[in-house]
């Protein structure tokens, strides 16, 4: 047996002649995270249990929040991050500050669903500097997955692995990678994506052509089979390669820390090799300094985000979203879509919602800060090709209904079944068409709340029209950009949504496939209601809130935020602005995300409870109490009535 060997937390990984992963076995103790707080706080306090939980009594769910809270863990990108793992669990109360780290685990092991929701890699870190070197759930999260294997960390989902990795047994490379993809398996025996990149770039990990002959196509195979190294000018299911990306984007959460997490891996400065193609926002933190009882780490913390990531930009020349005063245009994936994607496109961003500019007719989703970076440094990205989802829509909604409904019922099925994780949802058929583009760009930005990769749409007369008006492209050249799936076309499974059946939805706190009908919560009393960000945030919702608030008075603190510069125009040119100051709402004229990512005024303080038409309603997410999400229809008549009330 070889005595090279590698520390991943606490997780030993040995290595042959050549530095290459071979197996792996726990140097340190394993974690289930029981719900029951009896079993977890007996392993907290040192002792081990004497009876392996069954998976069915592990945390399911457990969001990127969850394992390190937006506001305000999500500051640091330091060694802190270790320290404040999980303290969000459960809203709270289950994990304190410290406890995972001196514990000395190397591998935790959770439910279904683990690392759901935003994209950010600091969930991954705050888990390898903590000691844990593996996680085990039966399902992961697609993004938080690729982060963990960018780590150099093992994502298990087989039962029988993990409970032999917990039992300490030594466990072979080639069975703890079977089903991962080529690249995957190369990243990870290379201990990261820094390392595998870095032996790419000096050809000791070597490009291979994908050798799929020619085939019928989804929409999201046209689009990577153009942007990968291909023999026949086709790709399937599970092919891996390298994709070059069109345009990339980074936020305040994220830009220093990819920045730094480069550098310490490559020993230089980052370089970015085409700037005119990279975007900087300051979008998420420029409302951080206005929440009640933010203490002065916390805004020095921001402060640090926000002045690396400016002077990053200004040294690589990379695209700076801000006004000279500092504002933000937007946010970041709200701009990308109104300026930047076009169909046909690859678009990655360091944030979940990326996924929104695929109403454009583009392959855009969610990257970890290793992968930005490695986009900044070298414009691709290793990939596997995912399956496809086709999601049929026909007939035309009900008037009191908009596509936030349909999304919390497909939320609402990909939690129930999983049908949707990991995979591209490809959105067309008539129903689409009778969708304002603001709304398909809707369907698109909540595909992630489904635990899908992205969702891309069919090309629409609404789409073009949008192109032709807000980009001046006329509609013979947007046509053009445009791809359509090929009639004949795999996909892993295809359902039809009648849109005539959706019903208005309310997901209750805690996840948005919580879906109920709205009748099953009408006249739950509320302390505030926050419309806004990327999801409520387009002209297409402020008309809706406006709507409803004509000629009303709203009776609980209620606020809306736009989601862009333009928006904020559009809406004072149509009048929708005054009349939401006439009706009470405290309007946010500062673009970017607020409250959504419990930075800005709206979200809920513990014991509250509040109503938002924003995209995520987990533990911790918009704040300490409890959030349920509606459309921007029933949040206005909710904020009119003081509790949850019909349109």
């Amino acid at each position: 047996m070889t005595s090279k060997l590698r520390q991943v937390g606490h997780l030993t990984i040995l290595l042959d002649d050549d530095g290459l992963a071979t197996a792996a076995r726990l140097a340190g103790r394993a974690l289930y995270l029981t719900h029951d707080r009896g079993p977890l706080r007996t392993q907290l306090q040192g002792a081990t249990l004497t009876e392996r939980p069954a998976v069915s009594d592990l945390f399911a769910h457990v969001s990127t929040d969850a394992i390190i809270k937006a506001n305000p863990d999500c500051y640091y990108y330091d060694d802190r991050l270790g320290d404040l793992l999980l303290r969000s669990l459960g809203n709270g109360g289950y994990v304190e500050a410290r406890e995972i780290r001196q514990g000395g685990f190397g591998l935790i092991l959770a439910g279904e669903g683990w690392g759901e929701g935003s994209s950010r890699e600091v969930a991954a870190r705050a888990l390898l500097i903590a000691g844990i070197g593996a996680v085990f759930a039966p399902s992961i999260a697609p993004i938080h997955r690729q982060n963990l294997i960018n780590n150099g960390m093992l994502p298990i989902t087989d039962p029988a692995l993990a409970w032999r990795m917990a039992d300490g047994e030594t466990i072979a490379f080639d069975e703890l990678l079977e089903g991962f993809d080529a690249t995957s398996r190369r990243i990870l025996r290379r201990g990261g994506l820094f390392p595998f990149m870095q032996a790419r770039s000096e050809g000791r990990e070597p490009d291979e052509a994908i050798t799929t002959p020619a085939r019928a196509m989804t929409l999201a195979e046209k689009i990577m089979a153009r942007r990968m190294k291909t023999r026949f000018g086709a790709v399937r299911p599970g092919d891996t390669g390298f994709l070059e990306v069109d345009a990339a984007f980074s936020h305040d959460y994220t830009t220093a820390p990819a920045a730094a997490a480069a550098e310490a891996a490559l020993g230089r400065p980052v370089r970015v090799q085409r700037p005119g193609t990279v975007h900087s926002f300051p979008d998420h933190l420029t409302l951080a300094s206005r929440l009640p009882g933010i203490d002065a780490e916390a805004l020095a913390g921001i402060a640090d985000l926000r002045t690396s990531q400016r002077a990053l930009a200004e040294r690589t020349g990379m695209h700076w979203h801000a006004t000279p005063q500092g504002t933000p245009t937007g946010i970041c994936h709200t701009v990308i879509r109104e300026q930047v994607a076009l169909p046909g496109q690859v678009i990655v961003g360091t944030d979940s919602h990326t996924c929104s500019a695929g109403a454009l007719n583009c392959l855009a989703y969610g990257v970890g800060n290793s992968e930005i970076a490695a986009v900044w440094e070298w414009n691709v990205l290793g990939v596997r090709v995912p399956r496809t989802v086709r999601v049929r829509l026909e007939g035309r909604l009900p008037a009191a209904c908009t596509a936030k409904d349909v999304m919390l019922h497909l939320a609402g099925i990909g939690k129930a079944s999983g049908i949707f994780t990991g995979r591209v949802i490809e959105f067309g058929g008539s129903g689409l068409e009778t969708l304002m583009f603001d709304e398909q760009a809707v369907l698109a930005n909540m595909a992630v709340e489904c635990n899908a990769l992205t969702a891309v749409c069919e090309p629409t007369l609404a789409m073009i029209d949008h192109l032709a008006i807000r980009r001046q492209i006329a509609p013979e050249d947007a046509r053009a950009l445009c791809l359509r799936p090929d009639p004949e076309a795999e996909y892993e499974r295809a359902m039809t949504v009648d849109l005539g059946a959706i019903q208005t939805l309310v997901a209750r706190p805690g996840h948005p496939g919580n879906g109920v009908p709205l009748k099953q919560v009408l006249g739950t009393p509320l302390d505030l209601a926050y419309g806004g960000s990327c999801t409520a945030g387009d002209l297409g919702s402020i008309a809706m809130y406006a709507e409803i608030f004509s000629g009303r008075r709203v009776r609980i603190p209620t606020y809306v935020q736009y989601g862009s510069q333009l928006v904020q125009q559009q809406a004072r040119q149509a009048g929708y602005h005054d009349v939401l100051v006439a009706a009470g709402v405290t309007v946010i004229d500062e673009p970017g995300c607020g409250a959504c990512i419990s930075a800005g005024p709206g979200g809920p303080r513990a014991g509250q409870v509040a109503i938002s038409a924003t995209n995520r309603n987990m533990p911790g997410r918009m704040g300490d109490g409890d959030v349920y999400l509606a459309n921007p229809r029933v949040l206005a008549a909710s904020a009119v009535a003081g509790c949850i009330a019909e349109p």
